[in-house]
């Protein structure tokens, strides 16, 4: 005998699991009124407040369904409707959702009726988010404004999408911050006494970004077979020989020696066939997993806005400052330079140890 269909406006059983120490996740399938099955699931750190958050959300859902989209309303409705139908998205990108409409939009232009949103006043309100938030969250906020507009077309309470008439989001790029060099030590300390980048191990990853400058891909790239360590009694200075071969850049194939604080904790790491710094599960980590939870650990621990470019520019400038020549800083961190077209190869394969005694001796100052 066949199930019988989950009632439109209504939602099947909850699941629940606890995905991570203190993360519970609450799970259930709901059905619209066009008849489609969405999922949607809510976390909190209890099982319990896991299933309040997700009945609350469901609550949410039936109330915003059960409304029109007309001339008249509101932007702030416009915008429950639209993260109701975007409520079977991935966790990360309904909170970002959330954000943009909750915090960004409503407050500055929520009491605003659908068909007083012209062209001229969205533009207008997103000048305002860029000068006050940046470039960034602006892109954001027309991405959403899109999609809300765009439900209101479709309900025929608008002729067209006015987001489209609105004019490009551009910003000059600045590149990532360098960590200041007494900063990051005390930076490599935080790192390294968090719970949850043990959990992840991801420790381990950080120092090695921080003492070879390397790229992320990398870095995730980089396998056993690429890594040679060497014996403390033959040369006490030098940690670890580290071949990169998957680099951005036919330039960035080189052989560097690794700082002695690199080489220990590449050393004390449990040595295997694969990659050298996999996830928790040992698969190959993925690079924007990886930058989603390093941007969650410096906003937890109050780091600063330091990417993971960051680092390649702290080590750029560590060796600059430690009278390194211009060719030596651009053979240790594997950028392309004309001059040694001729001759890539082989200034790509040799690693002096001048570069990692002077990252040995940045790493090792006290903040």
């Amino acid at each position: 005998m066949a199930r019988p269909r989950t009632p439109l406006s209504s939602y099947g059983t909850i699941s629940t699991v606890e995905v991570a120490p203190g993360k519970w996740r609450a799970r259930t399938r709901y059905r619209f009124e066009s008849g489609k099955l969405r999922q949607v699931e809510r976390f909190a750190p209890s099982e319990a407040k896991a299933v309040a958050a997700l009945k609350r959300a469901l609550v949410g859902i039936q109330e915003s369904t059960s409304v029109e989209v007309k001339r008249e309303t509101r932007i702030r409705d416009l915008g429950e409707r639209f993260l109701v139908e975007k409520a079977g998205r991935a966790p990360r990108t309904l909170e970002t959702y959330e954000r943009s409409v909750r915090r960004v939009i409503v407050p500055k232009v929520g009491d605003l009726a659908v068909s007083e949103a012209t062209p001229e006043k969205l533009q207008r309100l997103l000048t305002q988010i860029q000068a006050e938030h940046g470039p960034g969250e602006a892109k954001k906020a027309r991405a959403v404004l899109s999609g809300m507009m765009g439900l209101a077309a479709r309900s025929d309470a608008i002729r067209t999408n006015p987001v489209r008439e609105l004019a490009p989001i551009e910003a000059k790029a600045t590149g990532a911050t360098a960590v200041p060099l007494d900063a990051m030590p005390p930076l490599l300390e935080a790192v390294c006494g968090d719970e949850r980048l043990r959990q992840m191990d991801m420790p381990d990853l950080i120092v090695f970004l921080a003492g070879t400058g390397a790229r992320i891909s990398e870095a995730i790239d980089l396998d056993w077979s690429d890594v040679e360590i060497v014996a403390p009694a033959g040369i006490p200075t030098i940690g670890a020989l580290v071949t990169i071969r998957k680099s951005k850049t036919t330039a960035g194939e080189r052989r560097i020696i690794a700082p002695a604080s690199v080489g220990s904790a590449l050393a004390r790491r449990e040595r295997r066939d694969g990659p050298v710094f996999p996830t928790p599960f040992l698969k190959r980590r993925d690079r924007r997993n990886t930058s989603n939870e390093w941007q969650a650990a410096r906003e937890r621990l109050q780091l600063g806005n330091y990417t993971f470019h960051s680092f390649r520019k702290y080590v750029a400038t560590a060796l600059d400052k430690a009278g390194l020549s211009a060719r030596e800083i651009a053979e240790y961190l594997g950028h392309a330079n004309p001059s040694l077209t001729q001759d890539v190869y082989m200034s790509k394969t040799v690693g002096g140890s001048r570069a990692a005694d002077a990252l040995d001796s940045m790493l090792a100052r006290e903040g």
